[in-house]
């Protein structure tokens, strides 16, 4: 069994959870700040089950969710 996997990036941290079954694990993807999930843009969440969100990947998602939370 693989352990979670967590980024950290301008207070938003990336976490993994990994679903184990016999035959296969699949990896489910959330965001965090301050203790509490974060809604991503759908892009995040249609990252597959059997990849990991890139580092880049996650700075570039935080990046536009804070210019969405700015335009507000």
């Amino acid at each position: 069994m693989l352990p979670d996997l967590r980024y950290k990036y301008k207070g938003f941290e990336y976490r993994t959870f990994d679903d184990v079954e016999e035959d296969n694990i699949k990896t489910f993807h959330y965001c965090y700040k301050d203790g509490k999930e974060v809604k991503m843009a759908y892009e995040f969440y249609n990252t597959s089950p059997y990849d990991l969100v890139a580092v880049e990947d996650f700075k570039k998602f935080v990046d536009t969710i804070e210019v969405f939370v700015q335009s507000k």
